[in-house]
């Protein structure tokens, strides 16, 4: 796997509490983070080896390391586009692109979540993301449909709402909704896990409810985090 990180040098630090409170990163710990990030995205693919059946557990282990990565880098093109999310009028590809554009990395497979029906070649999730990524400067053909596992929520910032939701494991084609069939799209983990990633950075694995929806107590009720009541814009969810 290849994976390359690119940041200028700056003297400056950011303002933004990432990971490390309110001090922000300076650039050397911005690289170790960076380093631990291609060693996750290394050990998230191997179930799609030959020779390495893949359990449920396995999986639920793959995406929330996933989300962690993604996660990071959410945070560090936020410390380089003055605290703000990368923004998408349509799906959570467009977002996530824009990393490739920035040149934080040029490696597709850690978006995959092992056995997703989202990926190419449905159901049954099979095929790895293709790591053609296209040129410069649009990197046009990174994560293209059927190459991510990843929802994402938009029109946040790292000063959100810690609680808020960011990032999720793909659901069926209703927002928030996941499904017990692993052929079909939100189903990868057959409705008994989902994973969710907060603004804050808490990589949750749940148990959806009777529904199939994530819900999380908010002030003595079970709250949908994809709902307003909760908080989210679910016209925001791509």
């Amino acid at each position: 796997m290849k994976l390359s990180a690119h940041f200028p040098d700056r003297p400056h630090r950011s303002r933004l509490g990432i990971f490390l409170g309110n001090a922000g990163f300076t650039r050397s710990e911005l690289n170790t983070v960076i380093t631990l990030v291609m060693m996750l995205a290394v050990w998230v693919m191997l179930p799609f080896g030959k020779g390495h059946p893949i359990t449920p557990a396995m999986r639920v282990n793959s995406a929330s390391r996933t989300g962690k990565a993604i996660y990071t880098w959410m945070q560090a093109y936020a410390n380089d586009n003055n605290g703000k999310f990368p923004e998408t009028p349509d799906f959570s590809n467009t977002a996530f692109r824009q990393f490739f554009m920035a040149k934080y990395l040029d490696d597709e497979q850690g978006f995959a979540i092992p056995m997703d029906a989202w990926l190419n070649h449905a159901p049954g999730g099979n095929k790895k993301p293709d790591n053609d990524i296209g040129g410069e400067p649009d990197f046009a053909q990174a994560l293209m449909p059927g190459e991510c596992s990843w929802a994402y929520v938009t029109g946040l910032t790292p000063a959100s709402d810690p609680t808020l939701p960011l990032l999720g494991n793909a659901f069926s084609e209703t927002i928030g909704v996941y499904a017990r069939n692993r052929d079909k799209k939100g189903g990868v983990f057959e409705g008994k896990k989902a994973v969710w990633i907060s603004v804050g950075g808490s990589a949750r694995v749940v148990e959806p409810g009777k529904d199939l929806t994530v819900t999380e107590e908010k002030d003595g009720k079970a709250i949908n985090v994809y709902s307003k009541e909760w908080g989210t814009v679910p016209e925001n969810v791509r």
